[in-house]
């Protein structure tokens, strides 16, 4: 059977999901605050929000790029910050704090992830480049897995959990693998994991993860997924289970598309 490997990760999956920015790439997005034609600035509120990015801080935004000028742009870069709620944040294109992207291959497409409290899920889909996640405290999964998109290329939004969640294709995907390694202490990156997802056996992005316990990666047969436990001993092994272990979860409810 096929094994990918891991590091460490928990078998439970009741995951909400809150995508917030690091503070570097707020000190670069503070000044477009106030401006509303700037990159995409949204706040949500106290309870669990679906945000996405707009996208319209690039050179077609006429007010952000003058003609006949350098480039002005942020190039799709949004600042999502999902306040006290758990939220799911999508940034779409550009440097985001997102939940893992559909940037669809167009760069720059690395994105840092910081979930803060509460448990999170953060969504890589093929398409986002290499990305930091940082689940901050709570119980938090790391999703790699293309999501459902409507007919404009816009994640596709579903009703589960009392809230509006997206759907990724995990299962029956034999062109996908993951790895995950353990970070040595001497390299001093300040990540415990790295996690490489690999498409027909080529390594495409790696992805760093610091505090958080689930790594879901997807399973070249129906109605499976290899789940990863980053708090476990067995901290490089993935573990295939029924999608049905997750029955009853908001991550199941993710994962059965």
């Amino acid at each position: 059977m096929f094994q990918p490997k891991v590091s460490r990760l928990t078998n439970q999956s009741r995951s909400l999901i809150i995508v917030f920015i690091l503070a570097l790439l707020a000190v670069v997005l503070l000044p477009s605050i106030t401006r509303p034609a700037n990159a995409a600035v949204i706040v949500g509120d106290e309870k669990g929000n679906v945000i996405f990015g707009l996208d319209n801080d690039n050179e077609e935004n006429s007010f952000i790029q003058p003609e006949d000028v350098g480039p002005q742009s942020l190039n799709n870069t949004d600042l999502l910050v999902g306040n006290n709620g758990d939220d799911l944040l999508i940034g779409l294109l550009g440097n985001d704090v997102i939940v893992g992207g559909v940037e669809n291959f167009v760069g720059p497409n690395s994105d840092v992830i910081d979930g803060g409290r509460g448990n999170d899920i953060n969504i890589w889909a093929p398409g986002d480049g290499s990305d930091l996640y940082v689940g901050g405290r709570g119980h938090d999964a790391q999703i790699f897995a293309p999501i459902l998109l409507d007919d404009n290329g816009v994640p596709e939004l579903f009703y589960a959990w009392k809230r509006q969640i997206p759907h990724v294709d995990i299962t029956n995907k034999p062109q996908f693998s993951c790895t995950i390694e353990e970070v040595p202490a001497e390299e001093k990156l300040g990540f415990q994991f790295v996690a490489r997802f690999f498409a027909n056996g080529n390594l495409a992005v790696t992805v760093r993860l610091k505090d958080v316990e689930q790594v879901f990666c997807p399973s070249p047969n129906a109605h499976t997924v290899f789940v990863a436990d980053l708090t476990g001993y067995e901290s490089t092994t993935f573990v295939e289970r029924p999608l049905r272990d997750f029955r009853h979860t908001l991550i199941g409810a993710i994962i059965q598309s």
